[in-house]
């Protein structure tokens, strides 16, 4: 089924029409929960991986949470015990002993109360027993996906990651996430496809295994991000966005300028952190963005929402099942002169 995303409440070219310049079209995916085939682009989908090439595996170290359960005494102790800390007061014998106790991991912990049951949760740096499978993320076929460059010869992307928070994945800086593979193929020079992949033994199903979503691709037209403006430009914008916001309710953030959900290319946001400006490792180029993943379609963002779906459909709003951060969305960053260079991710 076709989706449609609604013309913007306002022409924003007509009030700065030098914006014509940092305008760039990027492919909404539209997921929607279904059973894709290995033959079509899909969020979660099977992949047309070949019979005779082995399955990607994962043996980084991970954050594995832990919880461990405590009495009450323990855990309100515990908690006066950093206040104090806080505080700078002088702790109580009892509040140093709880401090000094192993089983609080230096202080990294949080305390949780469930049902009457207190736990001590925190993260731990630990390693896969056993390799651990990846898991078919996307998999996107370059008719499907324009707005993004393929490598020449290649019309297949298939994207991959090992289901658990990772920290210190080489190559990417201030990140904690799932960590990222990319193969770019030639569909037509696949022969028997895999039929039967292996599953991962260890995994974090709240957050980052998929829903199987087939795609209904359509391109939108988005405009650059504020703070990444000539500053000229973006005074333009600022002060245009005092009279949209008086007048249509109305932001150029959020209802103007950069379409939210699952995408292709187009342009990134970067509401939660300050634009990130590293270039290529390889070659000093910009990146552009090649995939989002986002936690929501349209969020509270309803001038987003395709005219065919109804502001209440949670599964239309969030078919992918994927959180990443505080719901938020993880972005893949391809160097702009080669996308085979290495790639950075991000999420905000």
């Amino acid at each position: 089924m076709v989706r449609t995303t609604p013309p913007r409440p306002l022409d924003v070219l007509a009030t700065i029409p030098g914006l014509v310049d940092f305008a760039r079209t990027t492919t909404r995916l539209h997921p929607r929960r279904g059973t894709p085939s290995a033959t079509d682009s899909s969020i979660g989908g099977p992949l047309l991986w070949p019979a005779d090439e082995p399955w990607p595996i994962c043996t980084a170290p991970y954050r594995d949470q832990r919880h461990l359960p405590v009495d009450e005494a323990f855990a309100t102790t515990y908690l006066d015990a950093r206040k104090a800390r806080l505080r700078r007061e002088t702790l109580t014998p009892e509040q140093e002993a709880v401090l000094d106790d192993p089983r609080v991991n230096d202080g990294n912990v949080s305390v949780r109360c469930t049902n009457g049951e207190w736990e001590l949760r925190w993260h731990e740096s630990t390693g896969h027993t056993t390799p651990n499978a990846l898991i078919p993320i996307a998999q996107l076929y370059a008719a499907d996906a324009p707005t993004i460059t393929f490598p020449t010869g290649r019309d297949l992307l298939q994207i991959l990651w090992c289901p658990l928070d990772h920290t210190n994945i080489p190559g990417q800086r201030y990140y904690a996430g799932p960590p990222v593979h990319l193969f770019w193929r030639t569909a037509a020079d696949i022969g028997a496809v895999l039929a039967d992949p292996p599953g991962p033994h260890a995994f974090d199903d709240r957050f980052y295994l998929p829903t199987a979503c087939v795609l209904h691709p359509e391109q939108v037209l988005e405009y650059q991000y504020c703070d990444l403006l000539p500053d000229g430009l973006r005074e333009q914008v600022r002060e245009a966005d005092e009279d949209w916001e008086d007048e249509y309710d109305l932001r150029y953030q959020y209802d103007l300028s950069i379409a939210p959900g699952c995408k292709a290319g187009g342009w990134a946001s970067w509401h939660l952190t300050d634009p990130w400006g590293q270039t290529c490792s390889t070659c000093d180029a910009d990146f552009d963005l090649l995939v989002g993943f986002d936690s929501s379609e349209w969020d509270g963002i309803v001038s987003w929402k395709p005219v065919e779906d109804d502001a209440d459909d949670r599964d239309a709003q969030c078919p992918t099942g994927l959180t990443h951060g505080r719901w938020g969305e993880m972005r893949i960053f391809v160097c702009s002169a080669d996308v085979t260079h290495p790639f950075q991710l991000n999420i905000q």
